[in-house]
């Protein structure tokens, strides 16, 4: 039975959209199982409309700024021990904190992460994105981050379910970025630097709502590519991997292809055999995930085109010296 020690959070978040899904999300963190909470929401317009306990509104005064610098605000008027971020388009599971908790009894964790699991109320082509993302053929190592997998140390997660200790990130300086895209894996790295954990717990669940298939959630995933790239050049320690300039070498084979294709007419057959190959896998696999042979086939499409979007914007980003909001 797991126990844990009433440490104050924090809950820290930027809020970029102001929808009406965001005041209904926020209601579900009065089901929380832990009452040592605070919720602070980083914006910078005016927010009417929210009536709810333990919820502080901070305005940066500014006309826009990003989710890195948002979270510094908050962090320097956190009254918690424990600062955990979640964004304005997720909620958490009820035990979110009381699972995150226990591990902070142990004095070299640093932060603790978890999945961002798809919500069952998304909407069809949300629902999808969020097919795209479970599938292995997407993710790859990194699916862990979107579906519950074993418990396992990282060096890097993203802030839409992350908990750090505040003393860590004073030590570190915090987010110190102006990434909008890519600021949680300049934080990890910094944390890494200073020889922290980062415990990957599939116990620590928020619900994150996804961009709708096709091009909402693929320019999300240009932006992700580029400052990826941007990162494996600059920041190599935790992003100069092979698994993330797969995608870039998918694209690469098939430029190259179609260009040979130019000269050499038969080779488009093995070009489209490569991508009937492809797609037909995808779909199977899918169709056992129950998403449904038709749903199957846009989710290979899907898969597909994120390779593509993220690879080219990849090498993008690699290429780019000082990347920009």
């Amino acid at each position: 039975m797991r126990s844990f020690i009433e440490l104050k959070v924090s809950i820290i978040i930027p809020l970029y959209v102001i929808v009406p899904r965001f005041f209904r999300d926020l209601k579900k963190f009065r089901k929380l199982n832990y009452s040592n909470y605070e919720i602070l929401i980083v914006t910078d317009r005016e927010v009417d409309n929210i009536d709810e306990p333990k919820v502080r509104v901070i305005y940066t005064g500014k006309k826009r700024t990003g989710p890195a610098e948002k979270r510094d605000i908050a962090i320097s008027q956190s009254k918690g021990d424990i600062c955990a971020f979640i964004d304005d388009d997720a909620y958490p599971h009820p035990n979110w904190l009381k699972n995150a908790m226990i591990h902070f009894n142990h004095p070299l964790i640093a932060a603790v992460g978890g999945p961002g699991v798809t919500p069952k109320e998304d909407k069809y082509w949300e629902q999808l994105t969020g097919f795209v993302y479970e599938s292995y053929f997407t993710g790859g190592k990194a699916r862990y981050r979107f579906v519950r997998e074993n418990m396992r140390f990282v060096d890097d997660y993203p802030a839409y379910n992350l908990l750090v200790r505040k003393k860590v990130l004073e030590d570190v300086g915090g987010y110190g970025s102006h990434y909008y895209g890519g600021e949680d894996t300049f934080l990890c790295l910094k944390i890494h630097k200073k020889g922290g954990k980062i415990l990957y717990d599939p116990d620590v669940v928020v619900y994150h709502h996804r961009r709708a298939l096709f091009l909402p959630y693929l320019k999300q995933i240009a932006n992700i590519g580029r400052h990826r790239g941007y990162f494996a050049r600059k920041y190599p320690e935790t992003s100069r991997r092979l698994f993330y300039f797969l995608p870039s070498s998918l694209v690469i084979f098939g430029l190259i292809l179609i260009l040979m294709g130019l000269l050499f007419n038969f080779l488009y057959i093995y070009f489209f055999v490569f991508l009937f190959i492809f797609s037909y896998l995808v779909s199977i696999f899918s169709v056992v995930r129950k998403a449904g042979f038709l749903d199957s086939l846009i989710v290979s499409i899907g898969i597909l085109a994120t390779h593509v979007v993220y690879g080219s914007n990849f090498i993008k980003g690699f290429l780019t010296k000082n990347i920009k909001l």
